[in-house]
């Protein structure tokens, strides 16, 4: 949107307050750095057992995604238990330097290496993190499935959808650099898996195979653990918040399940086509090479962000990219100036006068060609060289379905209450949640439900760059179950809690020793 005066600035944030009833940081919560519990319900319910989730719209989903965002980007109280907000802290500001900004909330969570540390090596505990305020180790995904492709996929540096779908590479910017992803789960994940132990795939096993023969011979799901006297044999579903076992967490911690996948570019400071580093959030990370070797601390920004959040409404998964990923924003009164074109496509195209991205049919194109076999960069196996940088390809991108309008209306409300923060130059793509207004016919059996809100093809360019069309968050989590799911359980009310939506399960190590997914392991 060119908006060419502050008048017209004015009329915006005019127009949001007709549309929100507010245009200031009320709308951010009184304590922006407390993850929202529900939709509607920000505080933790006084009375758990009793809980019922309030009226919903479907602004409000995007309002609490954009809640989630926020307080998950949170200063994280370095010191403190990982996923502790900083309630002094400040959002990371605007500044045209290329300083690291402090540790936030997600970055402090588990990675999945250690919450599914080997059977034999635990107990383990939720703890403090070690690293410094400025520079961590990433804390990349981990493909294998060996059995099917030799050896394991080498961690963080391919698309991270990899080993559920197919193999599939990285995304490579126009500087040729390798973009990199990496996912944490917060304290809530790491009770559940504690509390059952299915950090023992043999476990998860056992529990699903008991839950299948209780819902195949009763008719209904078996009843989920009241608390620690319960039967819990049979397989839990992924906690909501309202669970006995996450009642003596710390408030902060008191919700259902997250987790967080990242997309990282490097911040290229000087020279031809160099990035502009205060657009970004930035971190110095270390981050595994395919060969096993670590990288140099590298100066990266945050150009990618999926969420899924659990809570009693339901599944919300929520994805975010920068703003100048596929096309250049300038917004109002920016403080920096705007790239010459983006990270992800050269951007010289006679509709870029009109800010607008290139289109290419398949939403990527590498050497001039588009959707034809081999042009994807191949995948990376454990061992495996980096190529020569003058053997590596730049990869175009475009965004082949656009940002709904609501979700659009959204942005900019939260962009001008971040005004003064890098987060301003975040957006969110969209949500997917259960029906609420107009049902869509074209996802099928969902989270299930109806959904709404792109959910043909919500996507994020950064990482789904090769599967946009067709695909959401929701087609490719559909194939997201436990250890012990041999074949796609019935879209039935009495199967829900083996439609888990989250891959993570699976990183799970028998204690046998014998699980063909054994996960990788990190320099």
């Amino acid at each position: 949107m060119k908006v060419p005066s502050r008048r017209c600035a004015l009329l915006v944030c005019t127009l949001l307050v007709s549309s929100y009833g507010v245009c200031d940081e009320i709308a951010l919560k009184n304590q922006p750095w407390l993850l929202p519990f529900d939709i509607n319900h920000p505080a933790y319910p006084a009375d758990p057992d009793n809980y019922q989730t309030p009226p919903v719209r479907q602004q409000d989903t995007y309002d609490f995604a954009w809640q989630s965002f926020i307080a998950l980007n949170w200063p994280w109280k370095q010191g403190g238990p990982g996923g502790q907000p900083d309630a002094r802290g400040k959002l990371a500001g605007i500044e045209n330097n290329t300083a690291p900004h402090p540790i936030v909330v997600w970055e402090s969570y588990m990675d999945p290496q250690t919450a599914f540390t080997p059977p034999k090596y635990w107990p383990v505990e939720w703890g403090n993190p070690e690293f410094s305020a400025l520079q961590r180790l990433s804390s990349p995904p981990c493909y294998s499935d060996s059995y099917v492709y030799g050896r394991p996929f080498a961690p963080g540096i391919n698309q991270p959808y990899t080993n559920s779908n197919v193999p599939t590479g990285p995304l490579v910017d126009q500087n040729k650099e390798f973009v990199r992803v990496e996912v944490t789960l917060s304290e809530p994940y790491f009770r559940y898996i504690k509390q059952f132990k299915y950090y023992d795939a043999d476990n998860q096993v056992i529990a699903v195979n008991n839950f299948i023969d209780h819902a195949n011979e009763y008719g209904e799901a078996p009843p989920p653990a009241l608390g620690p006297s319960d039967d819990s044999d049979s397989f839990q579903p992924l906690p909501t918040g309202l669970e006995y076992y996450l009642r003596d967490l710390p408030l902060y911690a008191r919700q259902g399940i997250t987790e967080v996948k990242a997309a990282w570019k490097v911040l290229k400071k000087e020279g031809p086509n160099a990035d502009i580093p205060g657009r970004y959030f930035r971190r110095m990370l270390q981050f595994p090479q395919p060969d096993g070797s670590l990288s140099e601390p590298t100066l990266m920004g945050l150009v990618g962000f999926h969420i899924h959040r659990v809570t009693p409404f339901g599944h919300l998964p929520s994805t975010f990219e920068h703003v100048d990923n596929v096309r250049v924003e300038k917004r109002f009164n920016d403080p920096l100036p705007s790239p010459m074109h983006p990270a992800f496509n050269p951007g010289k195209t006679e509709s870029y006068a009109f800010n607008r991205a290139p289109d290419y049919p398949n939403g990527y194109e590498v050497g001039g060609k588009s959707g034809e076999a081999g042009l994807i960069p191949a995948t990376f196996k454990l061992g495996d060289p980096l190529p020569l940088k003058s053997e590596i390809k730049q990869v175009n991108v475009s965004r082949v379905t656009p940002i709904p309008l609501d979700v659009q209306i959204a942005n900019r409300k939260y962009q001008w209450l971040l005004r003064d923060s890098v987060w301003s130059y975040y957006q969110l793509i969209g949500t997917q949640n259960k029906n609420l207004e107009v049902p869509n016919r074209h996802l099928g059996p969902g989270i299930p439900g109806a959904q709404h809100s792109s959910v043909q093809n919500l996507v994020n360019t950064t990482l789904e760059t090769y599967t946009q069309k067709g695909f959401s968050c929701a087609r490719c989590h559909l194939n997201a179950f436990p250890h012990g799911v041999t074949s796609y359980p019935p879209y039935e009310k009495r199967f829900e809690a083996l439609h888990v939506m989250s891959f993570l399960l699976l990183n799970a190590k028998s204690g046998q020793e014998k699980n063909p997914l054994m996960g990788c392991s990190m320099p």
